[in-house]
């Protein structure tokens, strides 16, 4: 009887969740790498155009809804991935009006994230105690409910978004060397900048929409690569995939038995253990150069 228990624990809970933190640390570490990348921002994150905050409110307009009107149908996750969808449209329906540069990028999708936030933090005034609730559980960040599909299909978008950021790695590394350098060797800025913000969307809008808010990951995971002199594109994106999912899965098992058995929330726990990482890889830098 405990042989049962043990095998259902292990391939009914334990194993999609450990799956679930390789696959979505890993594709919010590669959605990270490209979006620093192609931006030449080193604070660029997934988040930084918006999509969590656009995610989260579509999780909590469902919870609302579903409390409010009964209708149970109503699923945080779909509403997530709609609504993180529906930002990166608008973000690129104004970014292509307005001329699709690092800057207008950046500043576009701040502004998205600011109205997305605005929206939830209103919507979660007028809520009951019992969606707020819901709310604040699910952007917290939990692979609790993940599953062996949820992976597969992550996994999937992620092996796609990898082999196509790998073909355009050269591509990418002649336009982190100036955009009029680019142009000169033949590269379409415009058409391949629009491409890697599209994947790093579809990377962050699945990974969002299953696991909630999980913040830091696609921040931290390169410039821990950066720090380890893994610059190049080609090497970053891969690394960084690597960094992003052993940070979640470290992240994962702290959560679990740091205050055992209180579950903590996730990305508060990737939040503190990502960023003294990173400062302690600069610390050792430095020391070596001087």
């Amino acid at each position: 009887m405990d042989e049962v228990r043990f095998f259902h624990i292990l391939l009914k809970i334990r194993l999609p969740e450990l799956l679930m933190a390789i696959t979505a640390g890993a594709a919010l570490g590669l959605a990270g790498a490209l979006m620093q990348i192609v931006l030449d921002n080193p604070l660029a994150s997934p988040f930084t155009l918006g999509i969590s905050s656009a995610a989260a409110f579509g999780a909590a307009l469902s919870i609302v809804l579903g409390i409010s009107s009964g209708l149970a149908w109503l699923n945080a996750s779909a509403f997530a991935l709609a609504f993180s969808a529906l930002s990166v449209v608008i973000l690129l329906a104004i970014s292509l009006c307005m001329g699709v540069s690092k800057k207008n990028i950046i500043l576009v999708g701040l502004a998205v994230n600011f109205f997305f936030s605005s929206a939830n933090t209103l919507m979660q005034y007028y809520a009951s105690p019992d969606a707020v609730y819901q709310i604040m559980f699910w952007t917290a960040g939990s692979l609790t409910n993940a599953t062996l599909n949820d992976s597969l299909r992550l996994f999937i978008v992620f092996a796609i978004s990898l082999v196509t950021a790998l073909l355009f790695s050269n591509d990418m590394g002649i336009i982190q060397q100036g955009e009029r350098n680019a142009v000169m060797h033949g590269v379409n800025v415009t058409l391949e900048r629009i491409l890697i913000l599209a994947i790093c969307s579809l990377l962050a809008s699945f990974s969002v929409s299953i696991i909630g808010i999980i913040g830091f990951v696609g921040l931290v995971a390169p410039h821990i690569c950066r720090q380890l002199g893994l610059e190049s594109p080609k090497l970053l994106v891969i690394s960084s995939s690597v960094a992003g999912a052993l940070l979640l899965v470290v992240s994962d098992a702290i959560s679990k038995t740091l205050l055992n058995p209180t579950i903590l929330p996730i990305s508060a726990v990737t939040s503190c253990l990502g960023i003294p990482l990173v400062v302690v890889l600069m610390a050792l830098k430095r020391r070596k150069e001087l």
